[in-house]
């Protein structure tokens, strides 16, 4: 979920007085759809040759919406899989294409620079509080009064100062895991599974109507096709 939020501000923010919509999945004909914290709910739709779900975030989008889709090959050959492979169909036949991958690399590039600028200061201070711990009395390894040091593998916490050894704790840093996870192309081969973030856009006639819109989602694996039914869901 938090991910789905990230990719969303990782792009752009929409006017606040545009119309806001979500994505609400039918579950296929006896199926069930799972549903989780905040209206992220998922269908899955199987048989024994492949496995395909689909996630919505269930939170509200403006300019851009997201839904994660995932496939699994469980015996049929390798078949490619990624955005091409995926089309957002409203009744009217309105497509909602994907955001194209490169507005994702440029976003990495930059969130990639201020990571590194991040990192750099992390280490610095990390540094310089192991050397603070080491002062006072003169003792190598002696921690001096009022001052704590936690093990490395966890957070340091000097006067109340807590400092995160994980990486995804530098700021930018989950935005970029998430922009990793979009949807690409990969081949899924025999016993494997691909998956990934879908990004579309709105056009702006759409966002005018402020109104539910039927919406078709396909999934093609190899020679197999499917159709999930959904709302575009006006808010």
């Amino acid at each position: 979920m938090k991910a789905l939020v990230a990719i969303s501000l990782a792009l752009t923010a929409a006017p606040a007085s545009a119309a806001s919509y979500k994505v609400v999945l039918t579950p296929p004909p006896g199926t069930q759809a799972v549903w989780g914290h905040g209206g992220l709910h998922a269908v899955d739709d199987r048989n024994d040759k492949t496995l395909v779900r689909i996630v919505s975030p269930g939170s509200n989008f403006k300019e851009r919406g997201t839904i994660r889709v995932m496939v699994m090959n469980k015996g049929v050959p390798t078949f490619p899989f990624g955005p091409n492979q995926v089309k957002l169909e409203l009744a009217d036949g309105t497509r909602l294409k994907p955001v194209p991958i490169s507005k994702f690399i440029e976003k990495a590039e930059l969130v990639e620079r201020e990571v590194g600028k991040a990192r750099t200061v992390d280490q610095i201070n990390r540094s310089s509080i192991e050397a603070l711990a080491r002062q006072g009395t003169g003792t190598p390894g002696t921690i001096p009064s009022g001052v704590s040091a936690a093990p490395r593998a966890g957070p340091a916490n000097v006067g109340g100062l807590d400092l995160e050894r994980d990486e995804l704790m530098l700021p930018g840093a989950k935005t970029l895991d998430a922009i990793y996870q979009v949807l690409e192309t990969q081949p899924v081969a025999l016993n494997q599974g691909w998956g990934g973030y879908y990004v579309f856009s709105l056009p702006k006639d759409l966002r005018a109507r402020k109104a539910d819109q039927p919406l078709t989602i396909t999934i093609t694996t190899g020679a197999e096709v499917r159709r999930f039914n959904a709302t575009l869901q006006y808010r």
